[in-house]
């Protein structure tokens, strides 16, 4: 009886460290799936952004505010360049756009392409007329299409690769503790 007890105890806890594994292995594929929305939130702020210039008398900081309102990833990241634009007497976010995309939360999600994009968008952000404004939005919103395409690819491959290396990483070790 003692042996049988043992050996259950054994098979459950083989279970939850496979369990635990396929966990790991969801957690990874989220993160493919989190770049995705939060491109895809860049793109729907680009696409604000470009609607505030061309229709709207706002000012830097008065763009960035409304940009804080609607955003579920980068509420602190626009919070802080709108007080930082309002700080400067309607001074440009582009001076100072990069420190704060470092302290950016899910600035790593994003590949190198993808930090270059917003940086480059950033440092452009006010500094032209709005016509030139709006093209060079525009620019930045097909390039990020693009990048979001491939993110988007990229989530669906890795979903089963992550998962079913997670249960099979999970597999080996509750062997191993077996």
């Amino acid at each position: 009886q003692g042996e049988c007890y043992i050996l259950t105890v054994k098979i459950i806890g083989f279970l939850f460290v496979t369990v635990g594994g396929s966990m790991f292995g969801r957690y990874i594929w989220e993160r493919y799936m989190l770049r995705v929305k939060v491109l895809e939130e860049w793109q729907r702020m680009l696409i604000e952004i470009n609607g505030e210039i061309n229709y709207s008398a706002q000012s830097m900081s008065q763009i960035c505010r409304q940009m804080s309102k609607t955003s579920v990833y980068g509420k602190k990241f626009w919070d802080g360049i709108a007080k930082k634009t309002e700080e400067r007497n309607a001074g440009l976010p582009g001076e100072f756009w990069r420190e704060h995309l470092r302290e950016y939360r899910y600035i790593e999600l994003l590949s190198n392409e993808d930090k270059e994009i917003i940086c480059q968008f950033g440092e452009s952000f006010g500094t032209l007329d709005i016509c030139s404004q709006i093209n060079e939005i525009e620019l930045f919103e097909k390039r990020l299409e693009k990048n979001l395409s491939d993110a988007r690819q990229k989530m669906v491959e890795q979903k089963k690769i992550c998962i079913v290396m997670g249960v099979i990483s999970g597999m080996m070790t509750g062997i191993c503790l077996l």
